[in-house]
């Protein structure tokens, strides 16, 4: 073997190897919304992975008139839990839910990928910041 043909093949392997970082960073990765790590963490064992509830136990939150018409409580819900029976979409549920401890902007983050991905027709126009969360609890608690 020439010494100038192992020099060409000594580059091969960084090359490869970049040409894989490349690919593995700009074509393959996808954009992970930080609110869907904190649903499928804290919510989905409870709501479903796409938010169609647990049977007779736990309500849908998926395009439900509920989600739409109290998208606002849900900072306060969310923080403070809920004892009370819910009637969601025809139906009653007894099933508690447990008060999630979240900061302001990774409950901000979980309402902005709830907005996104639960409701066909998006209830808030503008981008959810843990300034809004704050407001929404406070006029709750009022």
């Amino acid at each position: 073997m020439s010494k100038q043909w192992l020099t060409k093949l000594m580059i091969v392997p960084p090359v490869l190897a970049l040409l894989f970082f490349l690919y593995m960073t700009f074509v393959n990765s996808s954009y992970e919304h930080p609110g869907r790590i904190i649903y499928y963490s804290k919510c989905a064992s409870c709501h479903g992975d796409h938010g169609e509830g647990t049977q007779n136990l736990v309500p849908p939150i998926y395009n439900t008139s509920t989600l739409k018409n109290s998208f606002e409580t849900l900072p306060s819900l969310i923080r403070n839990g809920l004892k009370d029976s819910v009637f969601v979409e025809g139906k009653w549920y007894n099933q508690p839910m447990y008060p999630i401890q979240l900061s302001s902007v990774e409950m901000a983050n979980l309402l902005n990928f709830m907005n996104d991905s639960f409701l066909v027709e998006k209830k808030v126009d503008f981008v959810i910041n843990s300034a809004w969360v704050e407001t929404q609890i406070s006029k709750m608690s009022k």
